[in-house]
Formats: C-alpha cells, structure tokens, sequence
C-alpha cells in the first residue's frame, strides 16, 4: 500500500511517498513548491531532473493519496535527493524571488558539502579507497611530482632574479637625472649656480650630499644605486640639507 508522510527540511516540510516495497520517494513537484519555487522554477527542475544522466536513473512516476483523490506525479527515490538538492543552481532571480527557500537549500548544501567530504575524504583510507575508484592516485602523486619540481624550479628562479636585483645598477638617463636632482638641491641651497655662495662651498655639498647619500643606500656611489631606491634617492635629495662633518 502506498503511503505518504510529512518529512522534515530545514525548518519546512518536503512531500515523501513510501511504495508497497517500502522504498521512500519524494514527490519533485511538490517538493519545488514546499520550498517556494515558482512554476516556472518547478518546471526547469522536473526538466534538468529527467535530463541528468544520473538522477535521471532514481525517478519514476507514482501515485498517491491525496486530498483531491488519487493523484500522479513524477518522484525521485531518497537515495537520490541528497544529491539533487546539492545540484540545484541557486541562480540571482531565485534569490531575489524565493530568499527562504534558497536560504533553506544554501544551508542543506553546506550540510551535504560537509557530509560528501567526510564521507570520502574523512581519513587517508578513504582518501585511498576513493582515489583508486576514480583511477587517481598515479594521476594525483604524478601531479605532485610535477609540483614538487615546479617549485624548486621556481625557488631557484626567484633567488636568480633576487641575485640579479641585488646587482642592479642605474642606467645612464637615471644617473643623469639623480645628478640634475641633485644639482638643483644644491642650488637653491647656495642662491644660484651663478652666486659667490655657489662658487666656494658647491663642491663640499656635492661631495657631503654624495657621501650621505651612499650611506644611507649602501651603494658605493650614486651611479651604483640599487634601481629599486631610485625613487626614494630623489625623496632624499630634495630634503637634503648640508651638515658639517
């Protein structure tokens, strides 16, 4: 005798229909409308459902009692559900129309996405077990490998370029503006290239700014700067100011 029976869903209730072989079944249909979807959205998933290579094989049409009499409607077995409510796309249009329904569903995938993983990935048996089934394992330890060398090549990649860096020095048109910077620094420190001020003391500010300048950079002169302080080299030339020393 067919039977059916109210089965708690994340705060709602989903149609389930028992058959004479005592098989659970849910009613697609009706379950669609117990989250809210649409006729529209009802229809698209009785489609994808029949359309599926898989959930296509856990389907088959029932009848059931109802309040308006014996009724027929298309029922996927339990052992299927999980898996279809997991598939189910939850699309922005849903979103915005049906939030309680998509929230119940985002709430059961996490569920399930938690259960599958523990299920199949719980421990390195399983892992194994699932990996052999699905013929991975020489694909994933290949992988690995070509991993593994990916990154020592790239480890050895990076200290050559870190090497490189380190040994970088300025091209001539940086050297030349680093210089026009610093000619300009000093100056406007000593009134004019042209004054009495210049004429005396430009050479001792050259070779001060030079030497604090090498300093703080660690270069053994301006035209051996690192390029990657070429931008703070001019920060430091137009705040330079002349210390006795």
């Amino acid at each position: 005798m067919v039977e059916t029976k109210r089965i708690p869903f994340e705060g709602s209730e989903l149609l389930g229909i028992k058959d004479e072989s005592g098989k659970l079944w849910l009613a697609i249909r009706n379950v669609c409308y117990d989250l809210g979807f649409s006729e529209g959205q009802t229809r698209r998933q009785t489609e994808n459902i029949r359309k599926d290579i898989v959930l296509s094989k856990g389907v088959a049409n029932l009848r059931y009692p109802s309040d308006g009499g014996e009724q027929e409607t298309l029922c996927i077995i339990e052992d299927y559900v999980t898996l279809w409510l997991a598939k189910i796309s939850l699309t922005p249009k849903m979103r915005e129309s049906n939030p309680d329904g998509v929230q119940r569903l985002i709430a059961y995938q996490m569920k399930a996405a938690k259960v599958l993983h523990k299920a199949f990935y719980g421990t390195e048996e399983q892992k194994e077990t699932l990996h052999n089934d699905l013929g991975l394992t020489g694909r994933i330890e290949g992988m690995q490998v070509q991993i593994n060398a990916m990154e020592d090549l790239l480890g050895e990649q990076t200290e050559m370029l870190n090497k490189m860096v380190e040994n970088m020095t300025l091209s001539t048109r940086q050297q030349q503006k680093l210089y026009k910077a610093a000619k300009d620094r000093i100056n406007k420190l000593l009134d004019g290239a042209h004054g009495t001020k210049y004429k005396c003391y430009s050479k001792s500010y050259f070779i001060n700014m030079w030497n604090e300048l090498k300093e703080k950079f660690g270069c053994s002169s301006y035209k051996d700067l690192n390029p990657m302080y070429y931008n703070e080299a001019f920060d430091f030339i137009a705040e330079w100011e002349y210390t006795e020393r």
